[in-house]
């Protein structure tokens, strides 16, 4: 297995896939994200932090995926499930699995076949201490449309994918997620 990559300026660390490009070196990315992103899949991780919300993990996670779906103008979202997870180096996560229906960079003013069909794998980690939620996103190209910026990148289209391998390989990728310096969080 692949080293872990810093987050943060270390403060956090996580394996990343091979084939995943620091978004950071060809685009601008706030600074409460770190991106990466695999154009030939048409892949993308991307873990944040963000303001932790009142509700329970589960409602949480729910709220975050709706949030994405509404920022994306995504035309059609769905949540297959939600399950907590322990992993050793954090303990309770709670990851989602769903779909969403989005166009990138406003194509669909352009044409009704620019729209995508992304599998999305979220895990949300709380940092109660600090009033914090960290989102880790695997986001997996299921079709894409033929006015898609994407079609072309990716040579006509997504490699065939296998959700439950992805699945599980995100559960890994999570697993070897750590925080390292919480005055990150401060």
């Amino acid at each position: 297995m692949a080293a872990p990559h810093p987050l943060y300026g270390g403060a956090m660390s996580m394996v990343i896939p091979e084939g995943m490009a620091d978004a950071s070196a060809f685009r601008e990315v706030p600074d409460h994200q770190e991106v990466f992103a695999d154009a030939e899949k048409d892949q993308s991780i991307i873990v944040e932090i963000l303001e932790a919300i009142e509700h329970k993990a589960e409602k949480a996670l729910q709220y975050h995926f709706d949030e994405i779906a509404q920022t994306n103008e995504s035309e059609h979202s769905t949540v297959y499930k939600i399950e907590e997870i322990q992993l050793e180096t954090i303990g309770e996560v709670y990851v989602l699995v769903g779909q969403q229906e989005v166009a990138k960079f406003n194509e669909k003013a352009k044409a009704l076949d620019a729209v995508n069909s992304v599998c999305m794998f979220m895990a949300l980690v709380r940092v109660p201490q600090h009033s914090a939620d960290v989102l880790v996103s695997l986001n997996v190209p299921l079709k894409i449309g033929h006015s898609s910026s994407s079609f072309a990148a990716t040579s006509g289209g997504p490699l065939p994918v296998d959700i439950e391998k992805s699945y599980s390989d995100f559960k890994l990728m999570l697993g070897t997620f750590r925080i390292n310096d919480y005055s990150l969080f401060a």
